[in-house]
């Protein structure tokens, strides 16, 4: 089994707290985009990017992302995966639903993927 995945790049190295400007450049989206997917304004990821308001879905994303990263083998795979419509989601990416708040169905893909089900 690999070694848990530690993902860093998401977080400000200074206080550990989840940085949205940093995740948005690590996932490879806009400040927009992540700020759809964490529930925020668009100003609050550019004025206030590793504010309270994102800390929770941060880390359920944060989370997901790492699962994904473990059971695919790299970030590529992980970023593409999360960013692609799938009818598992009805055409919708996984980064709609953890933005529309239906994360749990998101994991529960992953745990079925990581428990060797068929999709």
């Amino acid at each position: 089994m690999a070694a848990p995945v530690v993902i860093t790049p998401m977080r400000d190295p200074k206080s550990g707290r989840f940085d949205a400007q940093r995740m948005a450049d690590f996932l490879g989206v806009r400040p927009a985009e992540i700020a759809r997917y964490l529930g925020v304004h668009r100003s609050t990821v550019l004025r206030h990017p590793t504010g309270p308001k994102i800390q929770a879905k941060a880390a359920e994303l944060e989370f997901l992302f790492a699962e994904l990263w473990r059971l695919l083998g790299s970030a590529e795979s992980a970023r593409a995966w999360l960013k692609t419509p799938s009818p598992f989601f009805q055409g919708k990416t996984a980064l709609e639903l953890i933005g529309e708040n239906q994360g749990e169905i998101v994991r529960a893909v992953i745990e079925d993927l990581r428990e060797g089900i068929p999709l």
